[in-house]
């Protein structure tokens, strides 16, 4: 899927491919799992080599984050939370060549409401792919922030559940989506870190001017904000992970001390068969009529 973004009246408007006349007149390429007419045509219009599935997978920071002659290259992942699948980190590559941002993604899923939000109502004076790449880290950034306070806010609820300590449906849906949780929280802290590293190579190798270089610094001010935040909830979901074993253990134990009490008043089969020595020959009960039924009722 082909769209573009386009300056007009300092705003940004977006198109879709069947209303693209000429793509060099684009500030932003936006493409989503594009098939081989498109990368055709953004290949004969801009000179631009798109990436392929393994290279926007590769985690090696060299293939991430580097710069030729198209200009830079940011490799970034951004968090998804669709409600029918898992959260997942989408991976997106945005060369930043001379002319226009690329916007690349890896899988069938379009740009975020809150990125396009951000960039289609602000009012742009010079729409630079610099300036369009540090602009879709905001709402990024701002996405994140939310989801630890969802995260907070579930947790609050979770420990209620769990330090209660009472076994049962809602005990074990509580432990499970502790587990959701912890992996949200290591998915945020990795695009956290991401748009970190990404933004720190944006000001080291653009050269960005002065109102675009301090708000990629602010961003990164919030992102170092954040990550304490952050790791601080995988020490509340550590805290409840072992309080709930340690309860989990507990009830086990008393659940066994119970059954040995109980077994206790019951006399041990050894007991029993030894009282004659198993000597049938100086049993004088074992000729009565009803012996061995009394036999098997003892």
């Amino acid at each position: 899927m082909l769209s573009a973004f386009q300056l007009e009246n300092n705003r940004l408007t977006r198109l879709e491919a069947d209303e693209i006349k000429h793509l060099a007149s684009s500030v932003w390429v936006d493409l989503v799992e594009p098939d081989d007419d498109e990368r055709s045509r953004v290949q004969t219009e801009l000179g631009q080599n798109l990436a392929t599935r393994p290279e926007l997978e590769d985690i090696e920071a060299s293939a991430r984050f580097f710069e030729d002659e198209d200009g830079l290259h940011i490799h970034s992942f951004f968090f998804l939370k669709m409600p029918t699948i898992t959260p997942a980190t989408l991976p997106w590559r945005l060369p930043s060549a001379k002319a226009a941002l690329f916007t690349l993604a890896s899988a069938n899923y379009p740009l975020s409401a809150s990125t396009v939000c951000a960039c289609v109502t602000r009012r742009w004076l010079t729409a630079t792919p610099t300036n369009c790449c540090s602009t879709c880290s905001r709402p990024k950034i701002e996405q994140l922030a939310d989801e630890i306070e969802n995260i907070y806010s579930d947790l609050e609820k979770l420990s209620r559940v769990i330090m209660e300590g009472h076994q049962g449906d809602e005990y074990d849906e509580a432990l499970s989506t502790l587990a959701e949780l912890e992996d949200i929280g290591w998915k945020v802290r990795l695009c956290l870190m991401d748009t970190q590293r990404a933004l720190n190579f944006l000001v080291r190798k653009a050269r960005l001017p002065a109102g675009q270089l301090e708000q990629a610094r602010e961003i990164l001010r919030d992102i170092e904000s954040l990550l304490p935040h952050n790791e601080s909830l995988f020490q509340k979901v550590n805290f409840l992970m072992q309080a709930a074993m340690g309860l989990s253990i507990s009830s086990r134990n008393r659940i066994i001390q119970d059954l040995l009490g109980g077994l206790g008043g019951i006399p041990a089969a050894n007991l029993v068969a030894s009282s004659y020595g198993m000597n049938f020959e100086f049993m004088p009960e074992t000729t009565l009529e009803l012996c061995y039924p009394g036999a098997i009722v003892l």
